[in-house]
């Protein structure tokens, strides 16, 4: 009897326990909903910010380049640094017994290049360099300059 009576009160309460577990599985996905949506909308308000920081740069850029000053200063850096090139590559071509002593690091502290002096390094040797040897070591770095101060950044 009390078997019965315990079943009808499952069988009552079968529904009840799933309309609980419903509402809170609603409740859970509308959290989730609500969290997603919150980083959707944070994530759009930074695009917003951004793309307007963008065209604040570009408009400044723009009016940059339209300036007199910014033009001839690009000209006179793009004219000096080309020219010191052009005559340090006649130099050390009409004087080819011009050498250089060159402090490197040695050992370990290679690996640092120029800056092992601020890391420690103890060990360092001279090397001997021709004006030639030490130019084209430098010509990648003139190239990328030159290109920069030559190419005029209208098109946006």
């Amino acid at each position: 009897m009390y078997t019965v009576r315990l079943f009808r009160v499952i069988e009552c309460m079968g529904p009840i326990l799933y309309t609980i577990m419903g509402a809170g599985i609603k409740i859970l996905c509308n959290l989730i909903n609500h969290w997603l949506e919150q980083k959707r909308q944070d994530q759009l308000m930074l695009a917003a910010r951004d793309r307007e920081l963008t065209l604040a740069i570009i408009d400044n850029q723009k009016a940059q380049a339209g300036d007199a000053f910014v033009k001839v200063t690009r000209r006179i850096l793009f004219l000096s640094i080309t020219l010191t090139l052009c005559y340090l590559m006649l130099y050390y071509a009409m004087n080819p017994n011009i050498s250089y002593d060159v402090v490197v690091p040695k050992g370990e502290n290679a690996k640092w290049g120029f800056f092992g002096w601020l890391f420690g390094g103890t060990d360092w040797v001279v090397v001997k360099l021709t004006g030639g040897l030490l130019l084209t070591s430098f010509m990648d770095l003139c190239f990328m300059v030159v290109g920069f101060y030559a190419i005029p950044s209208k098109k946006r």
